[in-house]
């Protein structure tokens, strides 16, 4: 009885609660849809900004407004003033969003430049990006090393040659050009400002001057009657001075070694540099052995001296025919006390005859002064280049190394000198 008692007295098991089934037609919370990219990439930036100034040798960068690609150096140019493609190295970096140009050769100073990104450039999505230009400058700046330059200014050709500067700089310095120019061949920079303002300097387009000593030799300039500074001016340049029609030796200049022609065996009251002695005497001699007498008209003339003798035949002849015949004080080669005007024992002075080159010491001295260091200036058909009328009586002493190179090489004794780059070192 107690066992059933205390078995009808026990709770009731505990049933688990059933999770409720999901109704009918119930789903899952809906994943949110991605908005479409309908935006195109922009720049947002620009290294140097537009219309800004980049460096000869520097880059250009852009950064843009979001991930892309494509940009190569096909999308990515810089053009030149004229249009032409710039060849230029382009890289892009996607994590930055920055892309670089930078030029496989340096730019023109001071020249305009066009940069462009075409709109083939895409992100992420797909969007183009919008084609855009914009303008920048090339830096103007030029470098001088030390050294010695000289600048130049031509009129309406670059044979004309209407002024020259020359300087040296003991320490490098710097100048901003406007303009680089090539003529003849040559490279130019118009320097804008500082000794050489308005003169071109030889130089590289990205703005590196040439020195004298690398520069190139200008082209032989046209006559033409302008007082320029000779390049070489000191009494011991004496052989490679170059004195024509432009350049002259200053006012002072007057050699110190000055002997009388005598000592060379010719008349006296004349005098020429004793350097030049040797060789005259060894001339003068061997002249007569073959049966030429020679006798000195002029020999030194100091720069007083050829403001009279100028002024005498300006008197006789007129200023223009004075030119072709006579030098302009400090344009004479009898300045520097090597140039001799001959002419034959007893013989009139060599000028009034057709041409003394057919007297019998004029044939001489055409045929073999060079072998003793003697050079005709001013040969017949000559004038064009030697800025002189035909002169067969006028000879300067170079010494007979220089002498022998002059005539191998069948030219006048300006054009030689200047072929040497005396005319500007």
């Amino acid at each position: 009885m107690l066992a059933f008692v205390g078995a009808a007295c026990a709770p009731a098991p505990i049933q688990p609660t059933p999770s409720p089934l999901p109704s009918v037609g119930a789903s899952a919370s809906p994943t949110p849809e991605p908005i479409p990219d309908h935006e195109a990439p922009a720049i947002v930036a620009q290294d140097p900004p537009p219309e800004g100034v980049i460096a000869t040798t520097g880059s250009l960068r852009v950064t843009f407004s979001e991930r892309v690609s494509g940009v190569d150096a096909a999308r990515f140019q810089l053009r030149d003033g004229t249009g032409s493609l710039v060849a230029a190295t382009v890289t892009l970096d996607p994590g930055r969003r920055v892309a670089t140009l930078v030029p496989d050769i340096g730019l023109t100073v001071a020249a305009s430049y066009t940069a462009i990104l075409a709109g083939a450039v895409r992100d992420d999505a797909g969007n183009r990006l919008v084609p855009v230009s914009w303008g920048l400058t090339a830096a103007s700046n030029v470098s001088f090393a030390a050294g010695t330059y000289t600048g130049y200014r031509f009129g309406d050709s670059d044979a004309d040659l209407t002024a020259i500067k020359r300087a040296t700089l003991d320490a490098p310095s710097g100048a901003p050009a406007s303009e680089y120019r090539v003529l003849a061949g040559q490279g130019y920079l118009l320097i804008a400002a500082g000794i050489w303002e308005g003169y071109l300097v030889h130089g590289e387009p990205w703005g590196l001057a040439q020195d004298d000593l690398a520069a190139s030799i200008i082209s032989l300039p046209a006559c033409d009657y302008l007082d320029l500074p000779t390049a070489r001016s000191s009494t011991a340049d004496w052989a490679t001075t170059v004195l024509d029609t432009l350049f002259q030796l200053p006012s002072g200049y007057a050699p110190s070694n000055l002997v009388n022609t005598s000592t060379a065996g010719l008349n006296s009251g004349h005098l020429i540099r004793s350097l030049a002695i040797d060789d005259l005497s060894d001339m003068v001699s061997a002249a007569t052995v073959d049966g030429a007498h020679l006798v000195v008209q002029s020999a030194y003339r100091s720069y007083a001296g050829q403001v009279l003798t100028f002024g005498g035949w300006v008197r006789q002849v007129g200023y223009s025919a004075a030119l072709l015949t006579s030098a302009r004080p400090g344009h004479s080669e009898h300045q520097l006390g090597t140039a001799i005007d001959f002419r034959s024992v007893d013989g009139p002075a060599p000028w009034r005859l057709a041409d003394w080159a057919t007297t019998t010491e004029g044939a001489w001295m055409a045929a073999n002064a060079w072998r003793f260091g003697w050079v005709m200036s001013y040969p017949k058909g000559s004038t064009a280049v030697s800025c002189y009328g035909y002169e067969p009586w006028h000879y300067r002493y170079v010494g007979r190394e220089a002498a022998a190179a002059i005539h191998a090489d069948a030219i006048t004794l300006r054009e030689w000198l200047w072929n040497q780059g005396y005319g500007v070192r």
